[in-house]
């Protein structure tokens, strides 16, 4: 699915040496034991951007909850930091979403 996902999300003229470029990608982090993620720091911060329209700076709990099933992370591992149960700030919510699409990753 997360390969489908690629092609479709990066569109390459070539999709076979894509495919065959991502799966080699993929075995070399597998061997080194380094995860792989599909989403970058710039698409974590463009989701928070969209769940923050007003710039306040935070989300909800409810808001950081939805981000995470909107990039296929139905079940949390990380823990949200003891004073931000509540409303999560930009930089929390950051670490958080990179840790648990760390987790989630192939």
């Amino acid at each position: 699915q997360e390969l489908c996902t690629r092609v479709m999300y990066h569109r390459p003229s070539d999709p076979n040496a894509f495919l065959l470029e991502v799966l080699d990608t993929l075995r070399t982090a597998r061997d080194s034991m380094v995860p792989t993620a599909f989403f970058t720091a710039e698409d974590i911060e463009a989701t928070f951007g969209m769940m923050d329209p007003t710039g306040k700076g935070s989300v909800s709990r409810q808001q950081y909850e939805q981000a995470l099933r909107n990039v296929g992370v139905e079940k949390p591992a990380v823990a949200l930091p003891e004073g931000e149960q509540e409303r999560v700030c930009r930089s929390t919510f950051q670490r958080c979403m990179q840790e648990e699409l760390a987790a989630a990753s192939v």
